[in-house]
């Protein structure tokens, strides 16, 4: 369950960079704004808090076992 479990989030990582990087961070995009803010700074920091939350949880299932731990 635990390797599943990991693949599905290595999948979702690996596609949410490629679909930010191709899709939603363009060059010069200035408009819309939320609060006065540039849509870029808000994508940017969903797709952070999404990577962050992401690998918090894939440390805590890592399902592969160091072999010289004892």
């Amino acid at each position: 369950m635990k390797l599943k479990i990991w693949k599905i989030l290595v999948l979702f990582v690996s596609a949410l960079c490629i679909i930010s990087f191709l899709f939603i961070f363009k060059e010069n995009k200035e408009t819309p704004e939320l609060y006065g803010v540039p849509f870029i700074f808000w994508t940017g920091f969903l797709v952070t808090f999404l990577i962050v939350v992401s690998t918090y949880i894939a440390s805590r299932i890592f399902p592969f076992e160091d072999p010289k731990k004892s």
